[in-house]
């Protein structure tokens, strides 16, 4: 489906094979491949939430100053694949996001399915495997930012931090964070929570292989500016090394 014209799905920063931590950016890019034109979307609502992680991949590569890691970011937008979806999940590939159509999404056949699973949300989870595989990290930080207000609900936590059957490191993320930062108003498992059905990274990677994981998630408000993103930065890379401090 990728043409010559088109980036590789995946963004690969920092040292292959090397690095304590692994970052993920599953929604870090809002690119839709030539093929597809503009899934009937408007250039407006490509610049919104339904399109990508607001802030998330600046957050991530602003993390990779401040912690020995390596990061693997999607390029290309939700709205063609999810990355964090797996197959049986009904937003793998949404044709509606936050009351917002998307026409080039409908009456997919099979094959088409199969075409962007082969072309875009493979290679990425392929790529996290074989980090994985080549040089196994500490540590597994996926990163993800929410929109303040969903439908009619506004959000007000600052973060959310999440996990299902591994939680320790998520609370131990918003331990460490709250007490950096006591005027936060955060929480575990909102604005979401994890399963094996709507969430794909954590329960494959991080609890498939019995690796110490975290899903952050960053009201995209917050991080608008470099300050902002400079400032959740610093505070993850605390609790990332508090997390590493601790280990035995």
């Amino acid at each position: 489906m990728l043409t010559a014209d088109d980036p590789d799905p995946v963004l690969f920063q920092g040292s292959a094979g090397g690095g304590g931590i692994l970052l993920t950016c599953e929604h870090g890019g809002q690119l839709v491949p030539r093929a597809l034109g503009d899934l009937g979307v408007s250039a407006a609502d490509m610049q919104r939430h339904i399109a990508w992680d607001i802030g998330a991949l600046a957050l991530s590569q602003a993390l990779l100053e401040n912690v020995s890691a390596r990061l693997v970011s999607q390029r290309f937008s939700r709205l063609v694949i999810d990355c964090n979806r797996g197959p049986a999940s009904p937003d793998l590939i949404p044709t509606v996001s936050d009351e917002t159509h998307v026409p080039g999404n409908r009456d997919l056949s099979p094959t088409e399915v199969g075409a962007r699973t082969a072309a875009i949300h493979a290679p990425f989870h392929d790529r996290i495997a074989a980090e994985i595989a080549r040089d196994r990290p500490r540590l597994l930080v996926s990163i993800h930012s929410f929109t303040p207000v969903m439908g009619q609900q506004r959000r007000h936590m600052h973060a959310g931090f999440l996990a299902n059957r591994m939680p320790e490191v998520a609370e131990r993320f918003m331990a460490t964070i709250g007490a950096a930062a006591p005027e936060l108003v955060l929480s575990m498992n909102e604005p979401y929570t994890v399963d094996d059905i709507s969430d794909y990274t954590v329960p494959v990677h991080g609890e498939g292989n019995r690796l110490p994981h975290v899903l952050v998630e960053v009201r995209n408000d917050q991080l608008q500016d470099p300050a902002g993103i400079r400032r959740w930065a610093n505070l993850l890379a605390i609790a990332i090394r508090d997390v590493e401090a601790a280990e035995p």
